[in-house]
Order: structure tokens, then C-alpha cells, then sequence
């Protein structure tokens, strides 16, 4: 708990310092002070008001703090997966061949999905293949569309048809969900 005297932002900053510290893995590291942030700055939006005026807040105890630097320290977890770099094409297309001799009766059903899937993306045009492959990777239309420059609108309409035309090329493949 919040101990009487002290000003209650400077705890729960100390205590999700120290939160943080204990649930962010290593590799992460570099990331800490922007994890805690982060993790700051959604507890003073839900209470800035009451925090600011000294009032009897919403967190009442450590463990509410704990689990705001878990959720952060989680999110930042999967924008750094997100992140990673994957090439969206083949920049040898002799690699695919070799691909599928050494990965020959493990997973054949996963990989031929993975060829149809890589296929079909080549074939769409490269705004849609583009739109298609951040929303694959897991971003919003909003995030799409800021990270691509483009207004809201385009960046939906660009999704959805690449979106159609992805299923219809790999329902012509045999491919169904």
C-alpha cells in the first residue's frame, strides 16, 4: 500500500520500477524505463485526476501496479515480435526448392500452406500485398495506415480487397479454412 506522507505518483513510479525489473526479460532491457512508461502513463490516464488531487485513488494496493508493468512489459513483448524483420519475398526464387528437401516429411501440409500463402501474396499488387501483410503480422488499419502514409479509408478499402483477392487465390489452391 501507498505509505501515508509520500506523494502517491512517486510510489507507484518506484514500485513499477521495481515490477518491471523483476518481469522483463533480459533481451529486453534496453527497454525498461520505456516499459515502466508506458505502464505509467495508463495508470495516470485511468487515475491522473484523483492522483492529482490526492484523493483515495483506484490503486490500493502493489499488486494492481504489478499487474499494469505485466500487461506493459507484455505489449512491448509483442510490438517487439511484431517488429521483426521478415522479408515479404524471395530474393533468390531457387531458395523455395532447397526450402522443401530439407523440411521433406516434417510438416509437409504446413509448408505447401505456406507456398500457397506466399504465392498468392506475390500475386496480389504491392499496395495491397503490403496493407495484407502488416494486418498479417498483426497491426490495426490505423497502424497500417500511419505506417504507410495513407488515410484511413484507402488503407481499409486496400485490406479488404487484398483480403478477397488472398482467399480467392488460395480457395483456386485448394486452400480452405
Amino acid at each position: 500500500m501507498s505509505p501515508r506522507g509520500t506523494d502517491d505518483l512517486d510510489w507507484v513510479r518506484l514500485t513499477l520500477t521495481r515490477a518491471v525489473a523483476r518481469i522483463c526479460p533480459s533481451r529486453l532491457a534496453a527497454h525498461r524505463e520505456d516499459i515502466v512508461q508506458q505502464a505509467m502513463l495508463r495508470l495516470v490516464e485511468r487515475f491522473g485526476e484523483t492522483l492529482s488531487r490526492g484523493e483515495q485513488t483506484g490503486i490500493r494496493t502493489a499488486s494492481y501496479v504489478w499487474k499494469a508493468a505485466y500487461t506493459a512489459t507484455m505489449d512491448e513483448i509483442r510490438r517487439m515480435e511484431r517488429l521483426r524483420e521478415v522479408p515479404l519475398a524471395d530474393e533468390d526464387p531457387d531458395a523455395t526448392p532447397a526450402l522443401t528437401e530439407v523440411v521433406a516429411g516434417a510438416g509437409d501440409d504446413r509448408l505447401e500452406l505456406g507456398l500457397a500463402i506466399r504465392s498468392c501474396m506475390g500475386a496480389l499488387s504491392p499496395p495491397r500485398r503490403d496493407a495484407v501483410a502488416l494486418h498479417l503480422y498483426g497491426y490495426s488499419a490505423q497502424e497500417v495506415s500511419a505506417m504507410l502514409g495513407w488515410d484511413l479509408k484507402r488503407t481499409n478499402n486496400l485490406l479488404y480487397r487484398g483480403l478477397a483477392d488472398l482467399r480467392h487465390c488460395l480457395t483456386g489452391k485448394g486452400v480452405r479454412p
